[in-house]
């Protein structure tokens, strides 16, 4: 059965401030078979801060759709014939009954080196009813090292996580940091899902985060970690529900 993520936002890294900006949303209809990619509002702001337009993607106001996966995502993702497919899936916490190009997108976020776009899905309620949601910690590859990496390596699936606001972070003062349970802090939440898990903060008795697999070298150091966000979903509550996140009328 395939990990199910019908959506996926696509956002911009701003190489002059460093600031992320969500600029588009990718869908995937199961039934029609189709991809579809439009811009949300937030890519008109992000023009403020240098972004343009996707040459894929000329138009801010227009509707993409196709059968196959756009180029821009598919290069993202890892052939199956290509040697190491198998751990790669692995160290996703996929298998090849469970991937399908969103699903490994989902995942890594399709990051690249050689710019600066990343995905990252819309989360949907769990069978439980529960809101989870799986990403790679941030940031580590600026944590004090060795110790970071080694403390990273004596985690243990299923060990908690704790989470922590860092308002005095340079670049994005709504960080939240995490820590073990022993105080060493060693990443980041990413940035797209600070607005969301603070609201769940906020109205739920519960948000935890527990590491679900440790990828040890040569894993690149945003691989490094794999954890799940584990909350309630409250009454209401819509993920990325702010007008930043809603698609541009096309015309």
């Amino acid at each position: 059965m395939f990990h199910d993520y019908p959506v996926l936002f696509v956002s911009w890294r701003s190489p002059r401030t460093r600031l992320i900006h969500p600029v588009g949303r990718l869908t995937f209809d199961a039934i029609t078979r189709h991809y579809e990619f439009r811009y949300i509002r937030s890519a008109r702001k992000a023009t403020e801060d240098g972004f343009t337009s996707f040459p894929e993607f000329p138009k801010f106001d227009a509707l993409y759709r196709g059968v196959h996966l756009f180029p821009l995502f598919a290069n993202r993702v890892m052939p199956v014939s290509r040697p190491g497919y198998a751990s790669f899936l692995e160290a996703l916490g996929l298998s090849a009954d469970t991937a399908n190009p969103m699903a490994i997108l989902a995942r890594t976020g399709g990051r690249r080196e050689t710019d600066q776009i990343e995905l990252f899905p819309l989360a949907s309620p769990e069978a439980d009813g529960c809101y989870a949601t799986h990403c790679l910690l941030r940031s580590i590859r600026y944590m004090p090292q060795p110790s970071t990496e080694d403390r990273i390596g004596r985690l243990r699936r299923g060990e908690q996580l704790l989470v922590m606001p860092d308002p005095q972070n340079a670049v994005d003062p709504k960080a939240i940091a995490v820590r073990t349970a022993d105080n060493f802090m060693i990443g980041y939440i990413p940035a797209y899902l600070t607005t969301d898990l603070r609201l769940l903060q906020n109205d739920c008795k519960y948000l935890h985060v527990y590491v679900e697999r440790v990828n040890p070298s040569p894993a690149e150091a945003h691989h490094r970690l794999l954890c799940k966000i584990v909350s309630c979903w409250p009454d209401g509550f819509r993920p990325f529900d702010t007008q930043e996140f809603q698609p541009i009328e096309t015309v």
